[in-house]
């Protein structure tokens, strides 16, 4: 059934494509308009259902079945075409279907569409949800800390993860805090720890306010940090009341009788903030893996870890506490300490497996100057949302101030009032400039006042000139000071290091080793409300990281929202999972992108049901849909289960199968890994030459066009891995990323690669890459010009003028050009070697101009080596056949096929090529690059003028 709605005016019809993509349906766009005003547009295929595709966009409009049984989806259609699908009559009648009415769970677009969605866009997103409790226990546990116990009607209704946190709405207020449970997570009562702010409005109400019996309301779970479950070793370090989730962790793991190595540390700032210690002794008495320690900043405390030597949580992090890079480590803290812990932790250079943090700023009293907490301040309490405070920070003491990096400047001496005016500048102000900016406004002699109209310039801690940091912030133990901040711009100043004055580099930078390798981040992802989280990850098997913190945090997603989903939710679940499945057929891909798109929108959907916008984030910020499109994209294996296990996921989801769910996210974190694992093995196959003549390039500089892809890409690996040095040239930035690889991985004796992007049918181009070989090299030895290829694919009276045009200038110009630059040099040096890159087709159908043009690649051959022979310069070409290769990263510009007479006339040259070929297939490219190769070296110093056929014996 297809509908169409006659009073709306026609939509215009989108056929956008992906590139290469051979018959793929027509893409359209969709406006769905939901009640409360919002819109929400996505694009959606003539194959896909409105439902199907919005739900891949992340636009969860209501359903409630995927066959058009229930009408939960039910719409009104103002405008566009559309096929309406099966349904039955129950969920939408005739005169609803004629009046616009339609169901986005099977119907399929034909043109453009605007869609009434009912109900509002609230219903695509899930919050955290709202709870109502009583103040059941306030115990002061000092003058700085109290502990506060919350019980809630239907307990079992609220599950949190062990290290999330809840954001308490303060009594009496508008105001709300955020604070972490330091419950266990099945524990009847809710506990947490907070830090005694003076003036500050939670603190205000507990100390003044608060009794037992009070009603509390409150939002959660919030937060990602929380416990992944593994076998592997644990080393907590705790700042202050950001103890309040590591005891929910430890008394989760003692709950559940874990033989897991645990160890803490926890800082605090004085004895005063020291809390808590009997509940970590009652937890280390049930926990038999667990061992802990504490300090205490202050010197003067009765601790026996206390400052200066052992101030800080670092100072107790021993050798044995890190397991050799093979731990798990959790800091709960303010910013400096959590940023001196990674600090520590890097200057060990251990590759962790894994460094997870939570950072919290600590609330203010109203009217308050925002202060920076020491090192084992409070982490508990975090600051509402808002715009950031203006910093304030005090001046760093230097000693009598008179020294510049330990030299001594100025003499001690008393300094004393001026006596006299002061002389005007040029700019009518008093002298009180650097570099023209004025820095200190003054009166205009000895004991006048400062001009009450000028302001100050505030240089915070005095790092900084004219908005420049010029000296990096000096570390102290146990934090770093936070970096310079544009009070006006809300942004960090640019860290100079202080080698620098208005961009003049005026002190070199010390050598600094090589960079370690990079890590998988999911790093400084900083929610509106503060929160700010983070992930680190080794790059060892940087793929299995990745998955294995996805399957971390899937693991604490289904704690959150198994047997909490509505039908609604399930069957959105449900309609992502078997979007997955068309893309895999048994164990290949049929399509690893959209395998890719799919996957990501399915795996996003499970933390979204959570509510926890930050659990999101995390997930987000792990970028595994940006690693697969990277590793897949030419993936043909894929492990026959991965579709097949999202299905299994929402089976078990629907029937509450807790232990079903977490085997099959573990089995499929696995199963993921592999199909990774097996690709990246693959591409590297792929890309390593399959014949290697050793040094056969040794000392020689050798040009490559084209070399982005195809046969110059497989032809530039293979000279680097003989020991050529390479000019890698072409007009996609594509040659710069294997100019990297072959420079990041070299070949034994392989010196430098050069990349050089330009366009090589202008005269210019060549001359320019020509002039940058030899301003690099000095010289060159080899060239090889294989830019080209056909564009269009009918018949010749089909072309047009502009079309022939760009076939010759494409196919044969380019090659005219380099020759034309490069043949001076060699000249010049009296010796030199030409490879062009010909073609079969210069004997084919459906493509004459590029024939035509390849066929002057043939003359330009035969005539260059007799001009130049006499000059020591050989010129030869290959003319390959039909070439199997990846799918092009970059069209030549060949528009899609739009009826099934093109298609024919595409075939046509397809049918030829083979047909042609004594040996009826087509070529690999590495024979293409095998005969190039051969003719560029010196095996081949008697042969010139010379047109080689690669096409399994068809002479072209």
């Amino acid at each position: 059934m297809t509908a169409t709605l006659p009073p709306a005016p026609p939509a215009e019809t989108s056929t956008v494509t992906p590139p290469g993509a051979k018959g793929a349906a027509p893409v359209h766009q969709v406006a769905l308009g939901f009640e409360d005003g919002v819109t929400r547009f996505i694009d959606c295929a003539e194959d896909q259902t409105v439902a199907g595709a919005s739900y891949r966009q992340r636009v969860n409009i209501p359903v409630d079945c995927l066959d058009g049984v229930c009408g939960t989806c039910k719409a009104f259609c103002e405008s566009g075409t559309y096929d309406r699908g099966n349904y039955v009559p129950d969920a939408l009648t005739e005169d609803e279907a004629a009046a616009g009415y339609c169901l986005p769970c099977v119907m399929k677009p034909r043109s453009n569409l605007i869609l009434q969605i009912r109900s509002t866009s609230e219903v695509a997103k899930t919050r955290a949800t709202s709870y109502s409790g009583t103040l059941v226990q306030l115990n002061r546990l000092s003058a700085s800390t109290m502990l506060i116990g919350v019980e809630i009607p239907h307990r079992a209704e609220l599950t949190f993860l062990p290290g999330q946190y809840a954001n308490i709405s303060v009594p009496g207020t508008d105001q709300t805090r955020s604070y972490s449970f330091s419950n266990a997570p099945n524990d009847n009562r809710l506990t947490f720890l907070v830090k005694l702010t003076p003036g500050g409005v939670m603190s205000t109400y507990l100390t003044d306010r608060a009794a037992v019996g009070d009603r509390l309301e409150f939002t959660g779970p919030h937060g990602s940090f929380f416990l992944r479950e593994t076998d592997r070793p644990v080393l907590l370090l705790a700042g202050g009341t950001g103890l309040a989730p590591v005891l929910a962790i430890l008394r989760k793991l003692r709950d559940d009788g874990s033989r897991r190595r645990a160890h803490l540390i926890y800082g605090v700032s004085n004895d005063t903030d020291l809390v808590a210690l009997d509940a970590l002794a009652e937890v280390a008495a049930g926990l038999p893996g667990f061992t802990w320690d504490y300090c205490v900043s202050d010197p003067n405390s009765t601790a026996p870890n206390r400052g200066p030597e052992r101030a800080y949580v670092t100072s107790l992090v021993s050798p044995e506490h890190l397991y050799d890079g093979d731990v798990a480590i959790y800091v709960c803290g303010p910013p400096p300490m959590v940023e001196a812990v990674r600090k520590h932790m890097t200057d060990a250079d251990l590759p962790l497996t894994g460094f997870y943090y939570e950072k919290f700023a600590l609330a203010l009293p109203a009217g308050a100057e925002p202060v920076t907490p020491d090192g084992a301040a409070d982490a508990g309490q975090a600051a509402p949302p808002g715009p950031r405070p203006a910093p304030v920070e005090e001046l760093l003491p230097a000693a009598d101030a008179r020294s510049v990096i330990g030299q001594l400047i100025l003499p001690a001496a008393e300094i004393i009032a001026h006596p006299d005016a002061v002389v005007a500048t040029a700019e009518g102000d008093l002298g009180h400039r650097v570099l023209g900016q004025l820095l200190i406004p003054a009166g205009t002699g000895a004991g006048t006042a400062l001009n009450p109209g000028d302001e100050l310039i505030p240089a915070p801690d005095g790092r900084a000139v004219l908005g420049q940091e010029l000296f990096a912030p000096t570390a102290v133990p146990g934090g770093s000071l936070a970096p310079l901040v544009d009070e006006d711009a809300g942004e960090e100043l640019i860290p100079a290091g202080g080698r620098s004055l208005v961009g003049q580099e005026i002190f070199g930078a010390a050598p600094t080793p090589p960079p370690a390798p990079a890590a998988v981040v999911a790093d400084g992802t900083v929610a509106p409300d503060g929160y700010q989280i983070g992930e680190e990850h080794p790059a060892v098997h940087e793929s299995d990281a990745i998955f294995e913190a996805r399957e971390a945090l899937e693991l604490g997603a289904v704690e959150l929202t198994l047997g909490r989903l509505t039908s609604q939710q399930l069957t959105g679940y449900r309609l992502l999972a078997e979007s997955t499945l068309p893309y895999v057929d048994s164990d290949h891909f049929a399509d690893a992108a959209q395998y890719t798109e799919t996957n990501a929108a399915f795996h996003e959907y499970l933390f979204t049901l959570t509510g926890n916008e930050h659990l999101l984030q995390a997930y987000q910020a792990l970028g595994v849909k940006g690693r697969m499109d990277e590793v897949l994209r030419n993936a043909t294996w894929c492990h026959p289960l991965c579709a097949k296990d999202h299905v299994d996921i929402v089976a078990a989801f629907e029937a509450g199968d807790r232990a079903g769910a977490r085997t099959l996210i573990s089995a499929h974190a696995d199963r993921s890994k592999q199909t990774m694992r097996r690709a990246m093995a693959d591409a590297l196959a792929v890309r390593r030459p399959k014949f290697i003549t050793p040094g056969r390039f040794d000392g020689k500089v050798v040009v490559v066009t084209g070399a982005a892809q195809g046969i110059g890409e497989r032809t530039a690996r293979r000279i680097n891995a003989e020991g050529g040095t390479l000019v890698l040239a072409d007009r996609s930035e594509l040659v710069v990323e294997l100019a990297r690889e072959l420079t990041d991985t070299p070949v034994p004796g392989s010196p430098q690669t050069l990349a050089v992007t330009v366009d090589l049918e202008q005269p210019d181009g060549a001359q320019s890459l020509v002039q940058q070989a030899i301003s690099r090299f000095g010289h060159i030895d080899v060239l090889i010009n294989n830019v080209g290829g056909a564009i269009n694919f009918k018949p010749f009276t089909e072309f047009t003028g502009e079309e022939i045009r760009a076939e010759v200038d494409r196919s044969l110009l380019t090659t005219l050009f380099a020759c034309r630059a490069a043949l001076p040099s060699m000249v010049h040096r009296g010796h030199g070697v030409i490879v062009n890159v010909s073609s079969a087709a210069t004997r084919g159908v459906n493509r004459i101009p590029y024939s035509a043009a390849k066929g002057g690649i043939n003359a330009i051959t035969a005539s260059l080596a007799m001009e130049y022979a006499d000059a020591g310069i050989r010129v030869c070409a290959t003319a390959p056949g039909g070439t199997q290769a990846p799918a092009r990263r970059i069209s030549r510009g060949t528009p899609e096929a739009g009826s099934d007479t093109e298609r024919s006339w595409f075939q046509a040259h397809i049918d030829q090529t083979l047909d042609s070929s004594l040996l009826k297939r087509y070529g690999t490219l590495d024979e293409q690059a095998a005969a190039i190769c051969f003719l560029a070296s010196d095996e081949a110093s008697y042969i010139t003028g010379t047109v080689l056929p690669v096409a399994g014996g068809d002479q072209g």
